[in-house]
Parts: C-alpha cells; structure tokens; sequence
C-alpha cells in the first residue's frame, strides 16, 4: 500500500507541474505572438462585450460606439430621431488644420527646398554635357539623365505642394459629406432606437427584465444586437477609410529632403495614441509573457495565477455564456480552473523555482547540514 501511495502522489505532482508548465507556455506564446505581431488590439472583445458588464468594458474605447466616426452630434432636448443628427464641423476642422501642420512640418512649397533641387539638377545637367563633350564613357549619362528628369518632376510637384494638399483635402471633405448624406438615415435611426433594445414599451417598468427573462425575447434582443453591431462596424470601417486615405495621401507629398522627415500622423479624437485602449493594448502582450514565464519556472506561482485567472475571467465576462450571440469562452473557461488548480495546489513548489523560497525546502537544507555523514 505504502508503494502504491507514493507512487500515485508521484504522478499527481508530475501532472500538476505538467499542468503549470503547460498553462505556462499557452499565456507565453499567446503573449511573445502578440509582441511580435505590433497589432495586436483588444478592441473586438471590448466593443463586442455583452451583459451586464458590458457598458464598462465599452468605456474603455475611445469612440465606445462609434459617434466621433459618424460626425454624430446629440441635441438633449429632443428625444428618438430628432436627437441626432450629422455634423461634420469638428472633422474638418481637424482635416484643415492637419493640412497646416503638413504644410509647415514638411516646409510645402517651400523656395529654399526648391532652389536646393534645381542647384543639384543644374549639376547634373553640367556633368552630363562634359561628358558628352569628352566622350568619357565612364560616365553613365543615361542614369544622369534619369535622375535629372526625376529632379525635373520633384521640382513641379514642389511648386504645386500647397495647392495639392488644399485639393487633397477638398476632394476628401466631399467624400465624406457624401457618404455621410447616404448614410444619414440608417445612421440616425440606429441610435434614435438603441433603448428599444433593452425591452418593449408596453412592459413599462419591467421590460428589462422582461427581455432578460423570456428566452423568445432574448434571443430576438441578442440577434438585433449582434446585427446592428455589425451595421456600426461597416460605417465606422468605411469611415477610417476616407480618414485613412486623407492621411495618406498627405504623407506622400514630401519630396527630395522633405522625405526625410517620419510621416506626421493626423488626431483621431476617435483613436487617441494615450488613450485607455491603447494602454490595454500595450499591457497585454507584456502581461501575458510575463505570467506565462513565471508559471513555467515556478516562480512567484500563486500570484501569477491569480493575476492569470482576474485576466480569463475578465474575458469571460465579455461574453458571458448565457447571453444569445456570446462568443464561445469555453477555452478560457477551461484554462480558468486550470489556474485555480495551480494556485490552491501551490504547484509552484513541484519542480520550480518556488521550491527553494518554500518552508520545506529551508526544512530539507536544515537537516542536510546536521546530518553527521
């Protein structure tokens, strides 16, 4: 009986080890991926989020549904439709003043740029009439040439600088007016009818509760949800797009030394660089590395593992199970009692580095050193 004892309390601290090593590696690749990656975001889960502790998580974007994108502007004192409405007011003004930091980041149009290209144009031009003269074949007076039409180009581009970024701008506040105007709409009705969601009128005071509670009914709310969640998602793609392309075609007038300069990048009050997501954004790759690293050394276990199961159940509570359209968290779910596992079993202590800051193994070095042989 005693053989038998060890040897299953044998295999139960292999498989707890096993299970901590395990856990361990999947936070760690999880997070190594995400810091090799760079795009890593956690907007999906958060502006998905469902439940009763969703408006929370939603907080935490910088544009939780999406009305920055949209130029919504909300009139309090009016109710349904009639309290949305479009403006694009803020939008360009933010576009027409990118355009004047571009302008004076990059130096547009700016004479001194301009005589700088047409002294090494001039050059050019020099060198490749001295060696025609001289017949010195050494001299690649084709590729002069090119460089010298290419010169030619960057020097028009330049004079026009200004003039292009004014028209980049113009045909980009057109665009969006006009996608905005056929979209105005559908637009104003989607958030003239989000508290339709949460009941029906007729259900007066409980018709939370109501919809919570009659499964035809939450179902129903669940699949509306998720589709006009998907609606939002399209707008605010379409949206970035043309904020996007303005962006970039800005950053492509530079020429000859202004390209130099790192591109500037426009404010988005809808995609702040500080903002809480991009904190959350950049904590969990290192978070997940981190926890994982210590759960495969056995290092500081207990406090990895709680660390490691307030982040799974975090995620879970994005999507709680019992909500129609809920992402499946299943795994998460699995790999959460996993944790509870390792931080009630001190598993730390079973073949990692936990073992040697535990009472027993100051214990075990105690009587090593007063055992006489």
């Amino acid at each position: 009986m005693t053989k038998n004892t060890k040897l299953n309390l044998t295999l139960a601290f292999i498989a707890l080890m096993l299970l901590r090593v395990v856990v361990g590696f999947h936070f760690f690749t999880e997070g190594t991926v995400k810091l090799q990656s760079g795009t890593f975001t956690a907007e999906y889960f958060l502006r998905s989020a469902k439940g009763p502790m969703a408006p929370y998580f939603q907080r935490l974007l910088d544009d939780e549904d999406g009305r920055m994108r949209l130029c919504l502007v909300e009139d309090p004192e009016q109710t349904g439709f009639l309290q949305f409405d479009v403006d694009t007011e803020l939008t360009f003004a933010l576009w027409d003043d990118f355009v004047d930091q571009a302008v004076s980041y990059y130096s547009l149009g700016s004479p001194e740029i301009e005589q700088q290209l047409v002294a090494v144009r001039l050059d050019l031009a020099n060198r490749i009439k001295a060696a025609r003269e001289a017949k010195d074949a050494s001299v690649d007076t084709s590729a002069l040439e090119a460089e010298r039409k290419r010169l030619e180009l960057e020097i028009k581009r330049l004079r026009v600088q200004v003039e292009d970024a004014e028209q980049i701008l113009e045909s980009h506040q057109i665009e969006l007016a006009d996608w905005l105007n056929q979209n105005r709409i559908p637009i104003v009705a989607h958030f003239g009818t989000q508290d339709r969601l949460v009941g029906f009128d007729k259900d007066g005071d409980s018709k939370i509760v109501v919809a919570q509670d009659v499964e035809s009914l939450r179902e129903q709310v669940g699949k509306i949800r998720s589709d006009r969640q998907k609606e939002l998602g399209k707008w605010n793609g379409a949206v970035e797009a043309i904020w996007d392309s303005f962006e970039g075609q800005i950053n492509d007038l530079p020429v000859g030394p202004q390209t130099e300069q790192p591109a500037i990048n426009l404010h988005r009050p809808f995609d702040q660089v500080n903002s809480k997501l991009k904190w959350i954004d950049r904590f969990i790759p290192w978070f997940d590395t981190i926890v994982g690293a210590l759960l495969i050394l056995g290092l500081f276990t207990r406090l990895a593992s709680v660390a490691a199961g307030g982040f799974l159940l975090s995620v879970i509570a994005t999507q709680p199970p019992w909500i129609p359209d809920s992402i499946p968290t299943i795994y998460q779910t699995i790999e959460l009692f996993a944790v509870i596992v390792i931080f009630a079993t001190f598993a730390g202590r079973i073949g990692g580095l936990d073992f040697f800051f535990s009472n027993n193994s100051k214990n075990q070095l105690n009587d090593t050193n007063q055992d006489p042989s």
